[in-house]
């Protein structure tokens, strides 16, 4: 389990140092495995505004921008493809140091001529503040982001990545609000409620949902979810909280189910609703029966396997992976958002056999809280209809054996 420090902190936060507070884990038995800084040092670089662009006069790739500090303009090259006036960037001044890593020597931002044509400051990609290995463009700021202010406190970049070990019974602590519970009783403080909107269902659209393995699976959801757009960028705090705890953004959808699952530690997947057929059951495997999985590779299912199907076909091994052929695409326009639990023994060691293991199986060998799932739904509904928009449905439900309370 990977996880921000500052968004544990939105949750509860305790008056620790980080070594204090990664101290205070471990000997609470939650053993820290390390932890790292989430950007690279830096200083002198501020929010910047792009006022206007032209052509650079010898090069075609270039252009010269006119760049606001919020009380001077500065001229700078850029050579960035997504450079565009109205823009706001990561505005490394003139004297800005960048430190890559831990002992390199710092890089200073110093006047230049760049074919020919003075370049006062740089402006930076996510690459260049370490969010990320590799950028296309320069990291485009929210259009909030106040010009002028120091880019470490914009993207609230003093911030430390802790990673923790935790041992098989601490399922609990796979989700932020289960390790504020923790750290709020460490502290003695209490946890900041989860607060939400609850989103409007403004369809009546429903997909049938049953459950066959009811010991297997005691409890499923689903909703319909028309017309959103995956033209949408998921925000940068998604982003960005979701880089910190180890995972990569993908697509708003994705996105969304991560957050989810990082911020309760419930999984949640998204079919393409186009791509199913006739009804969802919940049962094992049968004979000879196949699966192309979201990574491309094709598994043969043994009976003991638990699925996800529909009316005609498996379109998910339960609590691991989801299938290829009803996967969300860059086509994708209206979606079926599930959220389910799966006994534990249902699921363990299933993804181990075939060579794999997911961030849902992690969860769900340990246990998943089985009385989450309503909240996970209404929770990535409302994220999902913020970035996509959209219009959701009822929230359908199947009910198997559950446990008793």
């Amino acid at each position: 389990m990977i996880f921000s420090e500052q968004w544990l902190r939105e949750w509860v936060s305790p008056e620790l140092e980080t070594q204090q507070l990664i101290d205070e884990l471990t000997m609470a038995g939650l053993e820290v495995d390390g932890s790292m800084p989430v950007a690279c040092q830096c200083s002198g670089i501020v929010v910047g505004l792009v006022e206007s662009i032209e052509p650079h006069p010898d090069a075609d790739k270039l252009s010269l921008c006119s760049v606001s500090d919020g009380e001077e303009s500065f001229q700078v090259v850029c050579g960035a493809p997504n450079v565009r006036a109205g823009i706001k960037v990561p505005f490394a001044k003139l004297g800005a140091t960048i430190i890559e890593s831990t002992g390199a020597k710092p890089f200073k931002i110093k006047k230049a001529k760049i074919r020919g044509v003075e370049s006062n400051g740089m402006l930076c990609s996510s690459e260049e503040l370490g969010l990320e290995e590799s950028s296309d463009g320069l990291l485009e700021l929210h259009e909030n982001a106040s010009v002028g202010e120091d880019i470490r406190s914009s993207l609230k970049l003093d911030d430390t990545s802790i990673e923790l070990d935790l041992t098989p019974n601490r399922g609990d602590c796979l989700g932020m609000i289960g390790l504020a519970r923790e750290v709020g009783v460490i502290a003695r403080q209490d946890v900041v409620p989860l607060d939400f909107p609850i989103p409007i269902e403004s369809i009546s659209d429903r997909f049938d949902v049953r459950i066959t393995a009811k010991d297997a699976c005691p409890r499923y959801l689903g909703r319909v979810i028309r017309n959103i757009n995956l033209k949408s960028e998921s925000p940068l705090w998604i982003k960005e909280k979701l880089r910190r705890s180890g995972l990569r953004s993908i697509d708003p959808v994705v996105d969304v189910t991560n957050y989810v699952l990082l911020e309760l530690g419930q999984p949640m997947h998204a079919f393409d609703l186009a791509k199913l057929e006739g009804h969802i059951d919940v049962r094992f495997a049968k004979k000879m029966e196949t699966l192309e999985l979201l990574d491309g590779k094709e598994v043969e299912l043994t009976p003991d396997v638990l699925l996800i199907t529909d009316a005609s076909k498996p379109v998910a091994m339960a609590g691991i992976m989801g299938g290829m052929v009803t996967a969300v695409s860059d086509q994708t326009q209206h979606v079926f958002l599930e959220c389910a639990f799966f006994a534990p023994l249902a699921v363990a060691g299933k993804a181990r056999a075939y060579g794999m293991h997911t961030d849902a199986s992690h969860r769900y060998e340990r246990g998943v809280d089985y009385q989450l799932q309503r909240i996970a739904m209404q929770r990535a509904t409302q994220l999902l209809l913020d970035i996509c928009g959209g219009e959701a449905g009822p929230i359908t439900e199947a009910i198997g054996h559950l446990p008793e309370s």
